[in-house]
């Protein structure tokens, strides 16, 4: 071990190894090992030097247990961390720690006068170690391999250049477990604010192609085709009716090699209308269907007039386990819509996407952000806030839900992005800017 350090970014205090100074001299560790989430180890750490250098070691240490307890009530900015770096300028690992408590022997008030003095310190951490944040190059319909910024623009069709998600090739990460990620989102759009944003992940070890997440109208059926170049890949679907019961609007056959490449994940289905609707009491459900026969019946969503969208409840594709021994049989999407006063009613669409759910996270927005703010998403601090490019702040803009985002090892990860403004519309030629940073993670040093 090259050097043991215990503290955070503002304030590191090296314990044993390189760079140590008095009256720190050496640390022991006894690591603890299991399947637990968390363990619970300490160090032994020798002290050596004047009886007020031994003093001001010790306070050093009461320091970082005062900020440890000070964080976890939410009264402090960063963790506490024991850093290791295993060899000279290599990189260095962070475990996060708390419950921390001081031990000493009986006797160590006399070998303090003596300027000696061996502490232990106990505390507990999660299984597992982070190392150095690194950007990870993205690819997607903006380029490939792309470090410093990739350009996205608030869709995906078959048109070049158009994506609102990145993958992450498989070989251009190296990490043991699934590594937190740091999403750094910056809007680039002069028109409009961002408002609410969704971000959603999805890992495959072979699944390459992005068409699986997205169904345009020309996949879909029900309804009148119309082209229109303001559309989703320049075409929309128009459904009429009239009832007051639940009406079949929209089927699309999910091809069955996409069931098979979706793996039976979770998908949060996202509807999206090529024009708002004006009615107060409008429904839809999702129905997973083969044939005629019906797999599944979702939750029922109200439609809000002040939304050109429509967030369904997550579904299972394939639905159910399946013993994986031969492809899984196709299953049809269908949308049903209910006007619950059973007059005319019209809606037109032109994209259904499905955002996976392996690990996702919806920012549901308080304050806007205008050109050039900055949404940051650091999974391993567990914090998000936006930078302010006008005033160079930052703030909680959001009220996040969702796990952290997590990079899959020895997988191709996909990241999804899906942005609407203050008027509850996404504007499909918005753009924005990403980078994607994240922090091998390991279980044994």
């Amino acid at each position: 071990m090259n050097q043991i350090a215990l503290g955070d970014p503002s304030s590191w205090t090296v314990l044993d190894g390189q760079f140590v100074s008095a009256p720190f001299r050496r640390a022991a560790a006894f690591f603890s090992f299991g399947s637990d989430q968390t363990v619970r180890e300490k160090f032994e750490i020798t002290l050596s030097g004047s009886p007020a250098q031994v003093s001001a070691g010790l306070a050093r240490l009461d320091q970082v247990i005062l900020r440890a307890a000070s964080y976890s009530n939410m009264a402090y900015f960063s963790p506490q961390y024991l850093r290791f770096q295993l060899e000279a300028g290599g990189d260095y690992y962070y475990a996060e720690i708390s419950e921390l408590y001081l031990e000493a022997s009986p006797t160590s008030y006399i070998t303090h006068q003596k300027g000696s003095f061996l502490v232990t310190l106990h505390y507990t951490r999660f299984n597992y170690f982070d190392s150095t944040q690194c950007e990870l190059p993205l690819t997607g319909r903006g380029g490939a391999d792309v470090t410093g910024g990739f350009d996205l623009i608030n869709h995906t069709d078959l048109t070049s250049n158009y994506g609102n998600y990145v993958t992450i090739k498989s070989v251009d990460s190296e990490t043991d477990l699934p590594a937190p990620l740091r999403i750094e989102l910056e809007n680039t759009y002069a028109s409009n604010k961002i408002k609410d944003i969704a971000i959603g992940s999805f890992h495959h070890p072979s699944v390459t192609d992005e068409k699986i997440f997205f169904a345009f109208a020309t996949d879909m059926s029900g309804g009148t085709q119309y082209y229109n170049v303001n559309a989703i890949n320049d075409y929309y679907r128009r459904v009429s009716w009239t009832s007051s019961a639940w009406t079949s609007l929209y089927n699309y056959p999910v091809p069955l090699t996409e069931v098979d490449d979706l793996d039976g994940r979770s998908f949060r289905p996202v509807l999206h209308l090529y024009n708002s609707h004006a009615f107060s009491d409008l429904y839809f459900r999702i129905k997973l269907m083969r044939g005629s026969y019906t797999l599944q019946v979702c939750d029922l969503v109200y439609s809000d007039p002040n939304f050109q969208y429509v967030l369904f409840p997550p579904i299972q594709i394939p639905p159910n386990q399946l013993l994986r021994e031969m492809l899984p049989h196709h299953v049809e999407i269908q949308i049903d819509g209910l006007k619950e006063d059973g007059s005319a009613a019209q809606i037109d669409v032109d994209c259904l996407q499905l955002l996976p759910l392996d690990y996702s996270a919806f920012f549901q927005g308080f304050f806007e952000m205008s050109q050039d703010d900055k949404l940051i998403d650091d999974s391993f601090r567990k914090l998000s806030n936006v930078r302010y490019s006008a005033v160079g702040s930052e703030t909680v803009a959001h009220l996040r839900s969702g796990g952290p985002l997590l990079l899959y090892p020895g997988h191709n990860n996909f990241l999804f992005f899906i942005l609407a403004n203050e008027n509850n519309v996404i504007d499909i030629n918005r753009t924005s800017q990403v980078r994607v940073y994240y922090r091998p993670r390991l279980r044994l040093l």
